[in-house]
């Protein structure tokens, strides 16, 4: 969608894809039009700044040079006479920042592709642009600066790595690991957290707090994958020590709605009962302009519930002062009321 949406803005000849997208939505769409218009304001603020900027749109990189029969897919790249951008589109709800591996590995791709061709190229910028977080986020380096990097740390690791060698190295990219279910040292990671041992929150230091908040999570998606993972290796034939494999619990349903419906009707009972679609299903139906024009005069937004994150985290920190006087304020409003 985004490929063919920017062939679009750039002239480009392209095949709309849409009839024959089997999960398309509105909003996919709109998430899309939101990052071409992104791109587009890009190009006009580098034609502004007196450079002759290019888009190369899903450019091929290959990137052998640094890591062993590696190759990728940069969404967006676009050179101007001094710099190199690279622009990423994530959909999903888990926030990436500019500065990750990828966008990185990316950066040297389209430096060694372009870079010989553009001799004044010295310095790049990487974006994601997410729309579902309503976030983008950029960082920059210097070219001499990621040339370094590659040599210093990418290149060693990763043919340490390709030649399984090297020490295993837990962290934020297990998530997307094909190993993560059955990796002994995020296993050990993991159940780092039992050295608690169960302790009664209030017992434990605020140092012992703050390390399990930022486990628990990952512990919990972590324990998760392992029990799906062992519930397919059992479907498999495999057996675990002091488990077996039952019948989960089973769910009734009609086999004909149209003949249900029928012959309830026909015993005098009204099968159907009329709903209104939420708020998310209706802006869907709707697609966000419309339902903005029609009905943003009767939303109104309700104030989060409170919770912890990560200081890395880009929301605002609440004012617990005014979060105690608004709840002081409710509560007097239903003494009032009763």
């Amino acid at each position: 969608m985004c490929e063919f949406l920017l062939h679009r803005l750039l002239e480009v000849p392209d095949v709309d894809p849409r009839p024959g997208m089997k999960y398309y939505t509105q909003e996919m769409e709109e998430a899309a039009q939101g990052y071409v218009q992104f791109i587009h304001e890009r190009l006009e603020r580098w034609k502004a700044a007196g450079q002759s900027p290019e888009v190369f749109v899903e450019q091929r990189v290959d990137l052998r040079m640094f890591i062993p029969e590696s190759m990728g897919t940069s969404d967006c790249v676009i050179i101007t006479d001094h710099d190199i951008e690279i622009i990423d589109f994530k959909y999903g709800m888990h926030r990436v920042p500019a500065s990750s591996l990828q966008l990185r590995i990316y950066a040297l791709g389209a430096c060694e592709l372009f870079g010989r061709l553009y001799e004044d190229i010295g310095r790049v910028h990487m974006v994601i642009y997410q729309p579902r977080l309503g976030s983008v986020d950029e960082a920059e380096m210097d070219m001499d600066e990621l040339y370094h990097w590659a040599d210093e740390e990418l290149k060693p690791r990763a043919e340490l790595a390709f030649a399984g060698q090297g020490d295993y190295s837990v962290g934020e990219w297990c998530r997307n690991c094909r190993a993560r279910r059955t990796c002994r040292e995020l296993a050990a990671h993991q159940l780092e957290i039992a050295r608690y041992e169960f302790t009664e929150p209030p017992l434990l230091s605020d140092e012992e707090i703050a390390d399990v908040l930022s486990r628990v999570d990952d512990l919990v998606s972590w324990a998760t994958g392992v029990k799906e993972y062992a519930l397919q290796a059992a479907l498999d034939g495999r057996r675990f020590e002091g488990w077996k494999l039952v019948e989960g619990k089973s769910v009734r349903k009609f086999t004909d709605d149209a003949c249900v419906a029928a012959r309830v009707e026909a015993a005098g009972i009204d099968p159907y009962e009329r709903k209104m679609l939420g708020l998310t299903a209706l802006e869907k139906k709707l697609g966000k302009k419309d339902f903005q024009n029609l009905l943003a005069d009767l939303v109104v937004r309700s104030q989060g519930k409170p919770t912890l994150v990560p200081v890395s985290d880009k929301r605002v920190e609440m004012n617990l002062a005014s979060v105690e006087f608004t709840a002081e304020n409710d509560m007097k409003e239903v003494n009032e009321n009763e």
